[in-house]
């Protein structure tokens, strides 16, 4: 049982160092890193923003983005923001699950952008929990960098 146990972590952890692998930084502050890249997860965007920790978390001009998830077998997903109440529980749309992945963005983001810390569960269909936890720090200011940075 440890053996497969082991197993699935790390293949639940492999997709956290591909997100961040070979792309070139351009600025940094804080927890965050402001790095190009051609990555298949934000597609039209040059550029993303991924913490300096090992992270599936990523942010762009436009949404926060949790990569690396087991596709067609997200169960549903909450966050919270700093100190405040959880989100109510999400069912991802389907494109998100056939993609693997969870997208926030309009007044989360903002939330998000303006928050200090960043939590997010997300419960795969075995209900198998996924928790990323980030400090925000840095975050904003970066963000306003990406249109100059990045165009």
């Amino acid at each position: 049982m440890r053996v497969s146990v082991l197993a699935v972590l790390a293949a639940l952890t492999a997709p956290v160092a591909t997100a961040q692998a070979g792309d070139a930084t351009l600025a940094s502050a804080g927890n965050w890193d402001l790095k190009r890249s051609d990555s298949d997860a934000t597609r039209e965007d040059a550029c993303l923003l991924t913490p300096k920790t090992p992270s599936r978390i990523q942010v762009t001009r436009d949404k926060l983005v949790v990569t690396g998830l087991p596709k067609n077998a997200i169960f549903n997903y909450q966050y919270r923001i700093d100190d405040k109440p959880a989100s109510t529980p999400a069912f991802p749309p389907s494109t998100m699950q056939s993609e693997g992945l969870i997208a926030l963005d309009g007044d989360a983001l903002t939330e998000i952008l303006n928050g200090r810390r960043f939590q997010i569960r997300i419960l795969d269909k075995w209900h198998e929990a996924i928790t990323e936890d980030v400090d925000l720090s840095g975050l904003k200011d970066l963000h306003g960098k990406l249109a100059q940075a990045c165009t």
